[in-house]
């Protein structure tokens, strides 16, 4: 579970990590060759997780649905976070006396 919670915190960072300020919804599907690695990173891990030789290699086991869930939902909360802060900073530099 940890390993697949850190390795799901960095595929959410890596929209956070797209711009300081700007939403990491904005342009979310824009760049194909981020989402190719994404997914490519996620299968990566999934045949980690899944295939007995790596499992034997990495000492993996087989996660469940509930397993995932609980993963992307923890790791989410980073991207959440960010969001967040990116607004109020958004807010800080927006001047209406200015």
């Amino acid at each position: 579970m940890a390993f697949t919670t850190l390795m799901m915190f960095q595929l959410f960072d890596v929209y956070n990590c797209r711009s300081r300020t700007r939403s990491a919804f904005s342009g979310f599907f824009a760049n194909k060759w981020l989402l190719a690695a994404i997914a490519s990173g996620l299968f990566a891990h999934a045949l980690v997780i899944y295939v007995p030789v790596l499992q034997a290699a990495f000492r993996t086991v087989p996660l469940s649905g509930a397993d995932w869930l609980i993963a992307t939902g923890v790791s989410a909360t980073l991207l959440v976070l960010m969001e967040l802060v990116k607004a109020v900073l958004r807010r800080a530099r927006w001047d209406p006396g200015a």
